[in-house]
Formats: structure tokens, sequence, C-alpha cells
């Protein structure tokens, strides 16, 4: 699914929750004398009359809350806020003769206590934080968001089940992060509250989603849920070696080697823990823990290079060069490059410091380590 598609499922429920949730808590500005700062759009019902609505539903007074509603609608008959009122109203007071058939255990669901004090502020917290997640389009943040978002509703949801637009949003969010169990739970808690016949597009349009991914049916969850986690094991396994190859090429460098006779050519890699030359007709490899010093030797003008000393007192001489000379298998003036190059990757790979113009050493700090 795409990252947009994504978006547009998360868009989509919480651009309801003005007054889509029984439990959403809503909340208008008013100036000096009373009235309201911000007043309600043409076709609407004003907002201090459908925060009465909220407050009766926060009371557990539905009956009332339906009566206004329903009185509301005459007047203000396309106020999508009091469509889905009433829809959600005719389901909380037909689902305490619902659940008794079903399960009389859960009766208490029809009628959850109302939040208040910090319970509302941690509820309002998390819409946000869905909503944070919604409006980024940078990828790594939104996931991060959206898993902080499931790591925080659960919790909350441990201590109030009946909070059916938190279980909306972690349904579109497990869609989101591709987690098969977590839109398995979020499916059956809102089909226990019958959102099966709930007339909101959204929430049949998230529950088709769940269906023909296989998300409601607990067997093809639970196998899903493998195939995802291998396939997020091996996608980060991809992105590590990824990674990996970017650090080392960051500090692999077109080299010569001087030896016994004359130069051979290759390339030398600084990786976090040693060094190795590669060439077509040796291998060369040293330690970064066993070096004592690297110094700086000019052979000729503009043909300077490093040399690499372990503790044992045996020299290893590169000099940086381009990759034409390592292909053409030559030096020349050209075909130099400034002892820097190496200077400085060793500086900052390996942690060694400047302590002269021609000679690098390890950090004081590390004297005495193994470094």
């Amino acid at each position: 699914m795409g990252n947009l598609t994504k978006l547009s499922i998360l868009g989509l429920l919480l651009a309801s929750t003005s007054f889509a949730s029984l439990h959403a808590q809503t909340t208008v500005s008013t100036s000096t004398d009373g009235t309201a700062a911000n007043p309600a759009p043409a076709g609407q019902a004003p907002d201090d009359v459908t925060n009465k609505i909220t407050s009766l539903v926060h009371e557990g007074k539905y009956a009332e809350a339906q009566q206004l509603t329903t009185g509301l609608l005459v007047a203000y008959p396309n106020d999508q806020r009091l469509i889905k009122a009433k829809t959600l109203l005719e389901k909380s007071l037909a689902a305490p003769a619902r659940r008794q058939t079903n399960n009389p255990a859960s009766t208490s669901a029809a009628n959850p206590d109302p939040l208040t004090g910090m319970e509302k502020v941690d509820y309002n917290a998390l819409i946000a934080l869905a909503r944070q997640a919604q409006q980024t389009t940078d990828l790594p943040q939104q996931n991060a968001s959206l898993k902080e978002f499931m790591g925080e509703s659960r919790a909350f949801l441990q201590k109030h089940p009946h909070q059916t637009m938190l279980w909306e949003l972690r349904a579109a969010t497990a869609i989101s992060l591709n987690q098969p169990l977590e839109g398995y739970e979020a499916g059956q808690e809102l089909l226990e509250a019958g959102a099966a016949d709930s007339s909101d597009p959204a929430m049949q349009s998230l529950l088709g989603q769940l269906k023909n991914k296989g998300w409601l049916d607990q067997h093809q969850a639970e196998a899903l849920q493998i195939t995802a986690d291998n396939d997020r094991r091996q996608q980060q396994a991809a992105a590590e070696a990824e990674r990996e190859k970017a650090e080392s090429d960051k500090y692999t460098f077109p080299v010569a080697h001087a030896r016994t006779f004359g130069y051979g050519f290759g390339h030398l890699t600084m990786n976090e823990n040693d060094g190795v030359y590669v060439a077509s007709d040796e291998t060369v490899r040293f330690s970064k823990n066993d070096l004592r010093e690297m110094k700086t030797m000019c052979l000729a003008k503009n043909m300077c290079g490093f040399y690499f000393i372990p503790k044992d007192g045996k020299k290893l001489f590169f000099l940086a060069i381009t990759e034409e000379a390592v292909a053409s298998r030559t030096l020349a003036d050209k075909e130099f490059l400034p002892p820097s190059v190496l200077g400085n990757a060793a500086v900052e790979r390996w942690h060694f410091v400047t302590i002269n113009n021609t000679t690098l050493g390890p950090s004081p700090g590390l004297q005495g380590s193994a470094r």
C-alpha cells in the first residue's frame, strides 16, 4: 500500500473526530461576552448546542441526547456531525439488548464511564499523535509516530477498552504498519461494538480492507503476521548491508602500495577495526588496535603518502592516487592525491589526531586503551 493510501485511511478517520465519536472530547473558545468566538458555518448547528449533546453523552443520558439530535436534524438536515451522532446514539441505545443476548458479561461496554481529568487529556493526546503521523510526509518519521501511537493507545485501552475511535485508529495504523494481528484485534473489537451495522463510510471502508486482507480471521492473521515479520527481518538485513556498504565505500581509496620492488595498485579500505589493502596480486590487512602512529612522507614534489606503523615497527606505505592510475598501473604527477585524503579518513574513522604537520597518532585520551 502506498504512502498516500496510508495517509488517506487515517485522514478519513481523523476528519470525523470533531463529532464522530461519542467519546471525543470537544471544546469551544468563547469571547469575553460569552458568545462563540467562531460561529458555526452555514447549515451547521451552533457549537454550544452540539456541545450540549456531547455533555449528555458523557453523563450517560443517551435517550435525551438522541431526542435533542433528532430535533436539531429538522433544522439542520445536512449537518454531518448530527447525522453521525444520530447513528452512533441509535447504535448505543440498541447495544444493551444485543450485548445482553450475545454476552451478558459485557453489558457494561454499552455505557462506558465518561473520561474526566487526565484521562480526557490522555485521550486527546492520542488523537493528536495519530493526527501528527497522518500529516507527516517523511516515511520513517511517520512509522515512528504510528508505532508510538500503537504502544500508548494499547496502554490506554487496557483501562478504557470501549473507546471505539481509538480502535478505528489502531486498525488503520495496523494496515499502515502491516501488523496483521494488531489489525485482527482491532477488527474484533469494532465488530463486537456493532461496527458491521454502521452507516459510516469510513468504518465500512476500514472493515472492508481488514476483510480483504484476511485479517478478520484469526488463523489467517496469525499466518500473515509470520510472513510480515520475516519480510521485515529481511528488509532490515538488506538495509544494514546497504548501510555497511555505503560506510565501506566512504572509507575506500585508490592507492599505490610500496613493495620491495616497485608498487602495487589497488584499494585501501579503513574498516571500523582494521585496514585492508586489496590488489589483483595481494591482500594486506592490519589492525587498527595495533597501530602506533602514521607518518607523512614525501618521495618527491607532489608525491606524498602515508606510513602506517604498527607497534611491531613494520611499515606499510601507501600513496593516495586516482582510479585512473590504478587502472593503468602507472604513477605520474597528475595522478597523485594529497596525503590528507588518507589522514583525514584516519582521524574520522579511527579517532587519530594530528600530532604535528607530518605525524598522526592516537588521541591522548586513548593512549592507554586497546585503540
